[in-house]
């Protein structure tokens, strides 16, 4: 799914950041965090996903995605509101990789098998400042489902 995010990012940054984690990764890593601590449980099945997700799409080693996730946690808890991380994300994606982030959202936070209203919100949201549609957010929902 995120195949392309990655030819894209790879092409946008193309220059050296001696070690630094991708800003653009490390907003999609906090505000998957954000989601999945919603309801104020952290089940160890969206952990789980997230890792799994987060290191297949972005082509990750165990050793960098707690790299980038460390960052992520750093910032996230830094953070007073999603701006900090949205405004990465429509400044880099373009409108197919903004609804491929909310359906791996959805998919991260079905790991649980428990629908919770608080971490739909908080999709909603994200997906509002993002630009992406109630329409395809909705199919991106319907098509996470559908995966399990």
């Amino acid at each position: 799914m995120f195949e392309q995010l990655m030819a894209f990012l790879h092409a946008l940054s193309g220059e050296d950041r001696s070690g630094e984690p991708d800003d653009v990764a490390v907003a999609v890593i906090a505000l998957a965090l954000n989601v999945i601590q919603a309801d104020g449980v952290i089940d160890a099945r969206e952990q789980e996903m997230l890792e799994s997700v987060i290191r297949a799409h972005f082509n990750l080693s165990k050793a960098e995605f707690e790299v980038m996730l460390n960052a992520a946690r750093r910032e996230e808890e830094q953070a007073v509101d999603l701006f900090r991380f949205t405004s990465r994300l429509n400044r880099a994606l373009d409108e197919k990789q903004k609804v491929e982030f909310i359906g791996m959202l959805w998919q991260i936070v079905h790991a649980d098998e428990n629908r919770n209203e608080l971490e739909d919100h908080l999709i909603w949201r994200i997906a509002e400042l993002i630009g992406v549609s109630g329409r395809d957010r909705m199919a991106s929902r319907q098509e996470s489902l559908a995966r399990k």
